[in-house]
């Protein structure tokens, strides 16, 4: 039965990424349905704490948009790559990897790509370095993020292991900055230079570039209301790892237990949104409008959806996958590091890929580092160049430097990815041999 069900849900996994969109989600409905109706298998409970913690989250950075909060990073981002233009290739994917660890989304880098690729063409830098590091640092920094669907999914699969919201930033964030520094450093020289590539050259002779040294640009100051949101936002995310870091600041509950940390992620999240509310007067119902809530709730559905077949699955077959494919995994570690970042290179999503492949790796019975090693390499939605941030950097660079080649895999994302990867997983490895 153990093949019967894993090619189930092979097969809802493929056909919900090759329809794509929410789908996805709505696939794992019919893999329940096969799974209950037909094979009789035990359903196992929805992730009901991981949806809770990602729903409080996405009401607070929502509510953090529409205040405006998110163009005021925008605004600090372009002052500081102003500053110091000729380090744009460098400084753009740190930059880019900050704005998702503070955001907790990685779509943020859309607001970036006009102005990486503006400081870039006025400098004379080829746009592809800066923009195709740039999107693999945003898209990495999701797995060091205290406040990401991803780091949530991991912090309520690994409750059980003790391993807890600080230890686990100890090791992720340093791991993926290290990452995010050596992958900028690798594409520092790639290609051609900007005033020798043949594509840009036939773009300013038909006049498509524009001249961003003539152009007048008008800002428009941040609002208080704006500043504010951050502000309160940061306190927050700040609130969660200092509870984390100490427990003796946890509250102790009547029944004598410690408030757990996932359920203080629930409560600080909504109450800063609710802050942010009351003090900017904000109309509440426009959180609901805001393009983090739309992208954030897709994430929620598929945590209910295609998260409960795996689980199901899981749950079903653990002492097949403890008995025959453990003493394997635990002798070659990488095979399930591999295996993670196919999963993310096929379905183009950190928090799917980390529903679906965490609770693998804790019935393998996987060190923690392992586990958490692997979990980083599913950051891999670079690799088949189809996600939404891949093609929209291709359109954000006006002088076509950044492109996807005639095989697909020979794309601008492919070098700065594997380097990202690799060190991120390797500094990892490293780390949590010692921390966990």
């Amino acid at each position: 039965m153990f093949w019967i069900e894993l090619i189930i849900v092979l097969a809802i996994i493929f056909l919900g990424v090759r329809i794509g969109g929410t789908f996805l989600a709505m696939a794992g409905g019919i893999g329940m349905f096969i799974m209950s109706f037909i094979l009789h298998v035990t359903p196992s409970d929805p992730p009901i704490t991981v949806i809770l913690i990602m729903i409080a989250v996405i009401c607070a950075a929502a509510t953090m948009q529409a205040c405006g909060g998110l163009d005021y990073l925008v605004k600090i981002a372009e002052k500081i790559l102003r500053r110091n233009p000729r380090m744009i290739t460098v400084l753009a994917p740190v930059v880019a990897y900050i704005f998702t660890f503070m955001c907790g989304t990685g779509h943020i880098v859309y607001s970036l790509l006009p102005v990486i690729n503006e400081i870039a063409i006025e400098t004379g830098v080829r746009p592809e370095r800066p923009i195709s590091a740039s999107i693999v640092s945003s898209q990495q920094a999701i797995t060091a993020c205290p406040i990401s669907a991803a780091t949530v999914a991991v912090l309520a699969f690994m409750a059980e292991a003790t391993v807890n919201i600080f230890p686990l930033l100890l090791v992720c964030i340093p791991a993926t900055l290290v990452g995010t520094v050596v992958c900028a450093l690798a594409v520092i020289k790639k290609g051609k230079e900007l005033a020798d590539d043949p594509e840009f050259k036939a773009r300013v002779a038909a006049g498509q570039i524009e001249d961003y040294t003539r152009a007048e640009k008008k800002e428009r100051p941040a609002t208080k209301e704006a500043k504010i949101s951050v502000a309160i936002f940061l306190i927050a995310m700040a609130g969660i790892v200092l509870l984390g870091a100490v427990k003796p600041l946890v509250p102790t509950l009547a029944d004598g237990n410690k408030l757990p940390l996932t359920t203080v992620i629930e409560i600080f999240m909504l109450v800063a949104a609710a802050a942010m509310v009351l003090i900017t007067k904000l109309d509440s119902d426009k959180v609901l409008d805001q393009p983090v809530f739309r992208t954030g709730m897709f994430a929620v559905v598929l945590a209910f959806g295609l998260c409960w077949l795996v689980n199901t699955f899981i749950g079903d077959q653990s002492s097949f996958i403890t008995d025959n494919m453990s003493a394997l995994t635990n002798q070659y570690p990488w095979i399930y590091i591999i295996a993670v970042f196919i999963v993310g290179a096929i379905t183009t999503s950190q928090s799917s890929t980390t529903m679906i492949m965490v609770p693998i790796g804790i019935a393998l019975g996987l060190p923690a580092n392992i586990i958490v090693a692997g979990w980083i390499a599913c950051s891999s939605n670079y690799f088949i160049p189809a996600s939404g941030q891949c093609v929209a950097a291709i359109a954000f660079d006006s002088a076509g430097t950044t492109k996807i080649g005639k095989f697909v895999l020979n794309h601008s994302y492919m070098v700065p990815g594997l380097v990202c990867t690799v060190v991120s997983v390797a500094a990892a490895l490293l780390l949590g041999s010692v921390i966990f």
